[in-house]
């Protein structure tokens, strides 16, 4: 049976997570609520949640994309995102993701177009202040969002150089409180789970100090929220999972199981 809360004056603010390949776990996550009848009143996401917000903002079809995403391969991950950088500046170009996103959501899109209000968290490279963006090019804005250090060159706008959101903000709660949530659903991919660590090599010791380094970040933020905030954590997923572009299946259907085990906490909440 379809929920449909009673409480018409609660406003739901849904943040949504970096995490790489990880993030379309939100997917899942998306599918469940919005089969549950659940009114998102507004949009927040850093990385690839920053992507998955301004879709779902934008009003377009989950079943599309989860088609679309499900498709790939190694091979044809590769043939869409991958673009070496001959400049120095990054390992990769970012122009065929950029492609790639407007093959999704379309050419220059505006926030304006947007159906629910959205903020997509970006971190500017020269002080390491987060900047929200809420006008403008969209896909811009999602481009910035997703440059992880070292992978994309930083994106210039407003005569900033911006990067990745999740650098600062990686599971952006705050934000949606702060665009006048009472009842705040985060979907967090980043927050460190312990694993058994045998000899690790410089890549592992890399990805998993910056995951630490994330997950204090996001302790700090959920300290101060107070009541009012269900944090949904998929299941399942590793850190170098956020580079594997291809078997998506499983990220989209842990988002679907996690949103189910949270959803007594969000329905007494929202209900």
């Amino acid at each position: 049976m379809t929920f449909k809360s009673t409480n018409k004056n609660v406003k739901i603010g849904l943040a949504l997570g970096g995490g790489g390949a990880r993030g379309l776990a939100h997917i899942g996550v998306l599918k469940f609520l919005q089969a549950k009848g659940v009114k998102i009143d507004m949009l927040a996401g850093a990385s690839m949640g920053a992507f998955m917000a301004a879709y779902y903002s934008l009003g377009l079809d989950l079943d599309k994309l989860e088609k679309e995403v499900v498709s790939f391969t190694k091979t044809k991950a590769i043939r869409k995102l991958m673009d070496l950088a001959p400049s120095g500046k990054a390992i990769l170009k970012g122009e065929k993701s950029k492609k790639f996103i407007a093959e999704l959501i379309g050419e220059n899109r505006n926030f304006k177009e947007a159906k629910i209000p959205l903020g997509i968290v970006t971190t500017n490279l020269s002080n390491g202040e987060a900047v929200i963006l809420k006008e403008g090019n969209i896909n811009q804005a999602i481009l910035a969002s997703i440059s992880v250090p070292g992978i994309f060159p930083p994106v210039e706008i407003n005569n900033d150089y911006l990067i990745d959101g999740g650098v600062v903000n990686p599971t952006p709660v705050d934000v949606v409180k702060k665009m006048g949530a009472d009842v705040v659903i985060g979907v967090d991919l980043v927050m460190k789970r312990a694993v058994k660590l045998e000899n690790p090599s410089l890549v592992a010791t890399l990805l998993y100090s910056y995951e630490i380094i994330r997950t204090q970040v996001i302790k700090y933020n959920l300290a101060k929220m107070g009541p009012g905030v269900v944090l949904i954590k998929p299941k399942a997923m590793g850190t170098i999972d956020s580079f594997k572009f291809y078997d998506i299946a499983k990220f989209i259907k842990s988002g679907f199981e996690a949103a189910q085990e949270r959803w007594p906490e969000i329905k007494k909440l929202i209900g």
